[in-house]
């Protein structure tokens, strides 16, 4: 380790981290779960607007006629990125854990 990587980690060290990796490991960690969050939060919305999960609306598609379908189709596309991003924001949390 040069002088210079030594003086970084005690950067670290006096903010309370192990080293710069727990550190970067501690933000990432934050950043995916505000990410997460979000992913939830606009899921619940959908879940809310039509009274069920993603997989029934998916099943009552069509039945769903209170709402129009351009309406329908812009909200399974967003459901749908949300879910999927929600996984694997979900995937990349546990590699974070040791």
């Amino acid at each position: 380790m040069t002088v210079e990587q030594a003086s970084i980690e005690q950067v670290f060290h006096r903010l309370g981290y192990k080293s710069s990796q727990d550190y970067a490991v501690q933000k990432a960690k934050n950043e995916l779960l505000n990410e997460l969050k979000t992913c939830i939060g606009q899921i619940a919305v959908l879940e809310k607007k039509y009274g069920m999960s993603y997989e029934e609306f998916h099943v009552r598609f069509n039945e769903l006629t209170q709402f129009g379908l351009f309406e329908r189709e812009d909200d399974i596309m967003e459901w749908r990125v949300q879910n999927i991003e929600a996984r694997s924001i979900e995937k990349l949390l546990i590699q974070l854990v040791p």
